[in-house]
């Protein structure tokens, strides 16, 4: 690959001639390297394994609830006395009918920092001027389905990164290392089958819904990317429910929703939610007024648009004609300086230094056609989504259906308030559209629903 390499300890230096003895010499210790790298690999695999099976803890830090020390050289998990009765509570509460987001907002109310702010700070409760973020309802179930809290490590479930093998990959279960009693337990095995037990007895009583869910074809989110929360700025979330009819038929309804409303920390937004019909006919309503104000004519639109579209395109061809015209003339220069050269009308100085001045036109003649061309490119996208834009604005009316290429083309962004009001920031401005065409001094508009 023309790359030079140089081993100072072998004296090898793949930029000099070297004989057939030499290359078989480099041969014979790239493999005896490789083998090496192999054995390697293979011997720290199975004493990572070998670790696993006597119950060392293999991992980096330690499960919630414990802490781990090394004890006569193996990593072994000891009861954390600061966080192990919160995991007992955790268990407790759940054994006792409270769900997981209910745990989590308790958790939150008593002040606990999650997991992962306890692992950076050190500090189980909030302390004053720390942040304190809630618990999810993933984390309170992680507790809650972790083996590791009666007593029982379970290790090697993925495997890491081997010889010649750059990811990780999960393992088949029967190539597990279990192993039981190497630490002491938080939770009795029976409370955590227990727990286990009422899991499985939730999936199968919310199982029916979910497969009713599934039956039907998801449609496009079609505002994905251009709705948000107006109060916290964050993208809104769709949700979606299934419902069966009588005739057995199941359709799908859709609603937003801002995900930071369900947040119990500092973090917490105002609740909000519209329902995408409602949505729909908002955004229908405002550009259907915003064209009967501006008094739109779309085939005058159009064909101005294209005229100005061909003269850009034009001018750009023309400019590139004339730097191919130049590299042209600069290749045919440089040829004629150097028969100069060759029969002595030019002295190697003079030859030197116009053929560098030659050159430096020709490189600056070259990035200069390199650039036109991805203006050009770069327009023929634009002539393209613009097109589509226009399209798109000249069907817009009571009976247009609205599909992402629509709400994409027509609007830049969708606020959402709490005081159930909408603003919709157009992505044109129907004054200026000739001249700037494009997504940028959107006109907005605000509207209410109930």
């Amino acid at each position: 690959m023309g790359v030079r390499f140089i081993a100072l300890a072998d004296g090898i230096d793949t930029f000099e001639a070297k004989s057939a003895t030499d290359e078989m010499a480099v041969n014979l210790k790239n493999l005896v390297n490789e083998i090496y790298a192999r054995d390697i690999a293979e011997k720290v695999k199975s004493s990572r394994r070998s670790s696993q099976e006597q119950g060392s803890y293999t991992g980096g830090i330690p499960p919630y609830g414990y802490q781990a020390e090394w004890v006569d050289g193996k990593k072994r998990l000891f009861i954390c006395p600061q966080t192990s009765e919160i995991v007992k509570d955790i268990y407790q509460m759940y054994l006792s009918g409270k769900n997981m987001r209910r745990i989590a907002r308790e958790l939150y109310e008593r002040g606990i920092h999650r997991p992962g702010i306890y692992k950076k700070t050190g500090h189980v409760y909030r302390q004053e001027g720390e942040v304190l973020e809630q618990w999810t309802a993933k984390t309170v179930k992680l507790i809650l389905t972790n083996p590791v809290y009666m007593g029982c490590l379970v290790q090697g479930t993925t495997c890491g990164k081997q010889h010649r093998i750059r990811s990780c990959h999960d393992m088949d279960s029967g190539e597990y290392c279990v192993v039981h009693g190497t630490h002491k337990p938080l939770v009795s095995e029976e409370a955590f089958f227990q727990v286990a037990a009422m899991f499985e007895n939730s999936a199968a009583k919310y199982g029916n819904k979910e497969d009713v869910s599934k039956n039907v074809t998801m449609e496009e989110d079609i505002y994905a990317g251009v709705l948000f929360c107006g109060d916290c700025g964050k993208q809104m979330a769709r949700v979606a429910g299934a419902k069966q009819l009588s005739s057995g038929g199941v359709v799908h309804y859709y609603g937003y929703h801002c995900p930071f409303s369900r947040r119990m920390d500092d973090l917490q937004c105002q609740a909000k939610s519209i329902g995408k019909q409602m949505l729909d006919e908002l955004v229908k309503t405002a550009l259907r007024q915003e064209f009967l104000l501006s008094d739109l004519r779309p085939g005058r639109l159009v064909k101005e648009y294209e005229s100005q579209a061909g003269q850009q395109k034009q001018q750009l061809r023309q400019k590139i004609i004339q730097c191919v015209k130049q590299l042209e003339d600069g290749k045919k220069r440089g040829s004629e300086l150097y028969l100069k050269y060759r029969l002595g009308s030019l002295s190697l100085e003079e030859f030197q230094h116009m053929k560098k001045e030659n050159e430096k036109s020709l490189h600056e003649t070259a990035e200069r056609k390199e650039e036109l061309q991805r203006r050009s490119d770069s327009m023929e996208r634009e002539i393209r989504d613009k097109g589509k834009f226009l399209r798109n604005l000249i069907k817009c009316n009571e009976k247009t259906r609205l599909t992402k290429d629509v709400i994409h083309a027509l609007i830049s962004r969708i606020d959402v308030y709490a005081d159930h009001r909408v603003k919709i920031t157009f992505a044109f401005c129907i004054n200026e559209l000739l001249i700037k065409g494009g997504r940028k001094n959107g006109k907005n508009k605000a509207v209410g629903y109930r």
